[in-house]
């Protein structure tokens, strides 16, 4: 595996498909909340979405052991972990219905994807060397 060499733009792919990712799953979530019930489209797209994170976080950990990205490293950190972190949260929420399971994927779903949509456009501004 040390062996492997990845290219950046690999990462930058990766970005945007979990970029994707989330706003489809910003757009079932809510849905489920129109629809008043948290269905198997939005479980599994909140199950494709960390899959998706997991996938990019290992990529940025391998870049970083290759000894790039380390200037915004924080901002990853921060940006990939948080929306991640928050949709695992949904999986700790006590919730009362269907209802209410769909209102808080919803809306954890929103934070996550603000993470998201603010981590790939602060790692592409570094990458066109508008910010050092």
């Amino acid at each position: 595996m040390d062996e492997m060499i990845v290219a950046p733009a690999v990462h930058s792919a990766v970005g945007g498909i979990v970029l994707l990712a989330a706003l489809a799953t910003l757009a079932l979530t809510w849905l489920g909340v129109r629809q008043g019930r948290f269905g198997q489209p939005q479980g599994a797209a909140l199950i494709l979405l960390q899959i998706a994170l997991m996938v990019q976080a290992a990529i940025g950990i391998k870049l970083l052991d290759q000894g790039l990205g380390t200037v915004q490293k924080y901002v990853h950190y921060l940006g990939g972990l948080g929306a991640v972190g928050l949709l695992m949260l949904f999986y700790w929420l006590p919730t009362r219905d269907s209802a209410d399971r769909a209102k808080k994927a919803a809306w954890l779903s929103t934070a996550s994807f603000t993470f998201v949509v603010m981590t790939f456009f602060i790692g592409q501004a570094f990458v066109r060397g508008e910010l050092s």
